[in-house]
């Protein structure tokens, strides 16, 4: 690079975009440091004669970042490079190596993907990845001061599943911002997100130390808007800082506002250790952000580690359970914010006291004299308990005490100057006077066989009726008169409906579908009558993917088939398929890529130990650098649920069939057999199969 006279050169920030004369610092808009413009000379280059920079799209502290291409594959590409002045500094070397380190290990959707590193002849190292076409969350949040909950909660779902995948690699970001969090399109689908930016992260090995420490004790790096208590001291870090800093950012998101903000870094720092922020009907109070939302958010922002959600598994699970209740009650708006409940008293009444009870005389009626015997001495009721009492001109007025009188008994009244109207008499007095004939006498008329077997059959009927209707319902799908269905069950294989070209006619798809115990079957789901798209959670129909587990309610045909009427994805997974599956995607995701680095994570973590015998590398390598050959629009990151099939499976075998007209150039089917090892699923063999064997029906 080369720097013109600073006298006639432009100022441009680096945040908005606009230039400034030379001799001004900051920018007014956003108060940005201004940068000189300069001229670059990487502009129009080809490194390492692979991929040609085209224009600078973003600078930081210590990088800048590219638009460039591939020149053999035309692939849109970013190219995030070290900045010259920073090549003799061998600690900003390493952090930047290590960045493409943390990056190499993620292999997730809603991570930005990368895909190769090197050096050019300056000395500067650069990391190439996805060049990603969007807005960055904190885009959004000044477009609209804030955005509303129903998108947010998404948004940090699959924000959270990208870093719980971080975490179990042993990736902790460290550096959490809205700016970190880009919103693409993918496949029709926006507010996609990726996760940028592992400049700073940690990485841990497997027992959870720190592989390589490039930080002192004490050392700050961070963002202090989302910075973690803990992180403001300078203390040792885990993963729950970076829960910390994810509710940071959801506060930000759903308020247009940053949750503890002090006049100066030092002063953010220190309220970040010590205060909570605001509720949110106190910091937006027009808006109704559901009161679930709220305490999910505070819970990921509480000042002690252990405190906070454990793991981002924990937070997108209690994010999906909020959204599933908003949906469920039609999104009842936060209990903090809302208005008083019409039709109650704002009164309070006094609550009962055990001397009320006490006091409380239970044993008259509603007419007639309290016997002797059992008249008490005292009624004494609070007037919140006993608004009423009636009296013998037949008029209501309301009974008053005073508190000084409250407790307090009047003096016993004789016998004969009880209450003459307002009580009942005692029956036994009623019957010896033969005010009435005894009950007996008058139940003689209805004692007769007939009218007893008829008040039989009338009640015996219709309870034997009922009780016969309550078993059959209690039998589920076993009732031969239930003409719907509903099982629960583990998806083996999902088929997308086709089209004849020759005809113009639609095969519909189906699943296979092995239902959970007492009575698991291979279940043939027939899906004529819906559009699957209309029921899976997802628009790229990753829920139908081999390992989900479904409830599905349909007509029962023959032959273990139904014809599916609704049906919905749960929330957990299978624990055998599911990662058996992500196994198989990830190693198809390593050799697919042309880097010698990523062939080797897959020969080292996803093969089982018939292939770590001597010599088995280099075969390995000869072997996957020839075949499978991937298809053009082969996306790592996404790989349609109709691609997998499981053929086999038992608790330590496991078989699964690849379509090669969704991966592979040549459509050439493969089986990939699997092994259960030290707690993990490996990769025994991966042979060819003909086109045939895959479409044999599972059983």
């Amino acid at each position: 690079m080369t720097f013109d006279d600073p006298t006639i050169k432009k100022k441009v920030c680096p945040v908005c975009k606009r230039e400034f004369p030379a001799n001004q610092a900051v920018c007014p808009t956003d108060k940005s440091m201004l940068m000189y413009v300069q001229k670059d000379e990487l502009i129009g280059t080809v490194l390492n004669d692979r991929y040609r920079v085209l224009v600078e799209v973003g600078r930081g502290g210590m990088s800048i970042v590219y638009k460039g291409v591939h020149e053999m594959m035309d692939r849109t590409v970013a190219i995030k490079m070290l900045q010259s002045q920073h090549v003799t500094d061998q600690l900003s070397i390493k952090r930047f190596q290590q960045e493409a380190q943390a990056a190499s290990h993620l292999q997730h959707p809603n991570i930005i993907t990368v895909y190769d590193c090197g050096v050019v002849a300056t000395g500067q190292p650069y990391i190439v990845m996805d060049f990603l076409e969007g807005d960055s969350l904190t885009d959004l949040i000044k477009a609209g001061n804030h955005l509303p909950y129903q998108r947010v909660v998404p948004i940090f779902i699959m924000a959270c599943e990208a870093l719980e995948h971080a975490h179990q690699k042993g990736v902790i970001h460290r550096d959490l911002k809205s700016s970190n969090i880009m919103l693409v399109e993918v496949e029709g689908k926006k507010d996609f997100v990726k996760v940028v930016d592992f400049g700073i992260a940690k990485l841990t090995n497997a027992s959870g130390k720190v592989a390589q420490n490039l930080t002192q004790t004490g050392e700050i790096f961070g963002s202090p808007i989302y910075m973690s208590p803990e992180q403001c001291l300078g203390q040792n870090l885990d993963s729950r800082s970076d829960i910390y800093s994810m509710g940071a950012m959801m506060y930000e998101a759903l308020t247009g506002l940053p949750p503890l903000m002090g006049d100066t870094i030092y002063a953010t720092m220190k309220m970040h250790v010590s205060q909570m922020p605001n509720p949110f009907a106190k910091a937006r109070p027009d808006l109704r952000i559901p009161e679930t939302i709220e305490r999910i958010a505070f819970k990921a922002l509480a000042k002690k580690p252990e405190q906070r959600f454990q793991t981002m598994q924990e937070f997108r699970d209690a994010l999906d359970q909020s959204m599933r209740q908003q949906f469920e009650t039609g999104g009842v708006p936060s209990l903090i914010s809302a208005p008083p409940l019409m039709g109650y008293s704002t009164t309070s009444q006094a609550p009962l006291r055990q001397e009320d009870l006490e006091d409380l005389d239970l044993s008259g009626g509603l007419f007639g004299n309290d016997p002797p015997a059992m008249q008490r001495s005292t009624i004494s009721r609070d007037t919140a308990s006993s608004p009423y009492i009636t009296g013998a001109e037949g008029q209501r007025r309301t009974a008053s005490l005073s508190p000084s009188q409250r407790g307090v008994r009047p003096p016993a009244q004789p016998p004969d100057s009880g209450r003459k109207t307002g009580v009942r008499k005692p029956v036994s007095e009623k019957r010896q006077k033969n005010e009435m004939p005894p009950i007996l006498d008058k139940l003689k008329v209805f004692l007769s066989p007939k009218v007893l077997i008829g008040i039989v059959l009338a009640i015996g009927v219709p309870a034997a009726i009922t009780g016969l209707v309550m078993f059959f319902q209690g039998m589920g799908n076993d009732n031969p008169f239930a003409l719907e269905k509903t099982y629960k069950g583990v998806i083996y294989y999902y088929q997308a409906p086709t089209t004849d070209a020759s005809t113009n006619t639609q095969t519909p798809g189906f699943i296979y579908l092995r239902t959970s115990p007492p009575n698991p079957r291979m279940l043939v789901v027939n899906l004529n009558e819906i559009q699957i798209g209309d029921y899976s959670a997802r628009a790229n129909l990753s829920d139908l993917a081999i390992g989900n587990r479904w409830t599905i309610k349909g007509d029962r045909g023959p032959k273990d088939s139904l014809i599916m009427k609704t049906g919905s994805a749960m929330d957990e997974g299978d624990g055998q398929i599911g990662p058996a599956r992500d196994m198989v995607a990830n190693f198809l995701r390593s050799i697919s890529n042309p880097n010698p680095l990523f062939h080797k994570t897959a020969f080292e973590n996803f093969m089982s130990s018939n292939w770590k015998k001597p010599g088995a590398a280099d075969k390995f390598k000869e072997r996957f650098d020839k075949e499978p050959s991937f298809r053009q629009d082969f996306n790592p990151t996404a790989i349609p649920p109709m691609a997998m099939k499981v053929a086999e499976i038992d608790a330590h075998h496991m078989t699964i069939y690849l379509a090669g007209n969704f991966l592979f150039k040549d459509s050439q089917c493969y089986a990939v057999n699997l092994v259960f090892e030290n707690g993990a699923w490996k990769i025994d063999t991966f042979e060819p199969i003909s086109a045939d064997v895959f479409n044999q029906p599972i059983k």
